[in-house]
């Protein structure tokens, strides 16, 4: 299932979607997907001869893809590989982010000086667009992965701090983080746009927060109840806790990758569930006339 790819190049933009008022600011931090949500993926987290198998398999189904930069996973040649492979279906690119922990797969406990933090993100950022503009297209969304992306549900100052280096390499990228939780306020501050995820096959708490890996019950392991969970995340944008709690998910991107149970085929029928899945985009999703003509006539 080949979709071609077509993407502008942003070149060196230097406005971001802003809001004069509180209230605008929370929206204009909030992506604007046209019909539907977007469904990604994880991608390119091996390491030399170690690779992750059945990535590929989930492919077909989703809209983007987070390549992982060489922190947590990925090398330049695996990169470089994964990279082909979001061209040729015609995905959104994501740069997966981490701390610097191969060893541990960027899930252990570690904590890094705002300016290390800013630099790592950095780092990994220009490595994947990059060789990305070698083949002609850029980065559009930053996915943390493991502890970092635990940090920024609940760490205020982790949340700036990633959210910060993002719109310093480039404003006009959507992070992507757990839904709720500091993202959002992150993003407003430092003016870039965010996404809500959620989860198909990692359990919840009552506060909408997801479980621990360490939780006897965090990974969803039944493809049945993976299932329902997806379903009831698209229909309603609810799951229920592992208390029993209905919780509602505001989010705009729905997270599966080649670890789920029965991956490829649970990822169909995900996808079946969503036909008019629609990619998160690195343009804004608000404009008022004046920033609408500054753009058509090519105005600085």
């Amino acid at each position: 299932m080949r979709r071609p790819r077509q993407q502008r190049t942003r070149g060196n933009r230097d406005s971001a979607p802003s809001g004069s008022t509180s209230s605008e600011s929370q929206a204009s931090a909030r992506p604007y997907l046209t019909q539907s949500i977007d469904i990604n993926t994880n991608l390119g987290e091996g390491f030399g001869p170690y690779k992750m198998e059945g990535e590929s398999d989930v492919l077909p189904y989703v809209t983007s893809a987070n390549i992982a930069c060489g922190a947590h996973a990925g090398d330049p040649l695996i990169m470089e590989a994964a990279l082909e492979e979001v061209r040729y279906y015609g995905l959104s690119l994501g740069a997966h982010i981490g701390y610097p922990d191969l060893q541990g797969f960027g899930r252990r406990e570690i904590h890094l000086s705002t300016a290390e933090l800013r630099a790592t993100i950095l780092f990994q950022l220009g490595a994947l667009s990059g060789l990305a503009r070698t083949l002609g297209f850029e980065i559009t969304q930053v996915r943390p992965h493991g502890f970092l992306y635990r940090q920024i549900s609940s760490d205020a100052r982790t949340a700036a701090v990633v959210a910060k280096a993002v719109s310093e390499y480039d404003r006009w990228l959507v992070l992507i983080g757990p839904a709720g939780g500091s993202l959002i306020a992150a993003g407003e501050r430092a003016g870039i746009r965010v996404a809500g995820e959620a989860w198909v096959d990692r359990a919840y708490d009552a506060t909408g927060h997801l479980l621990p890996h360490s939780h006897s019950r965090a990974i969803i392991k039944n493809p049945n109840e993976i299932l329902n969970q997806a379903a009831s995340l698209i229909r309603h944008g609810t799951v229920m806790a592992v208390d029993g709690t209905k919780v509602h998910i505001d989010f705009e991107t729905l997270h599966m990758h080649s670890h789920m149970a029965q991956a490829k085929q649970v990822a169909e029928q995900i996808r079946q569930m969503v036909p008019n899945a629609a990619a998160l985009t690195a343009e804004p999703f608000t404009l008022d006339s004046h920033e609408s003509n500054e753009l058509a006539f090519g105005a600085y």
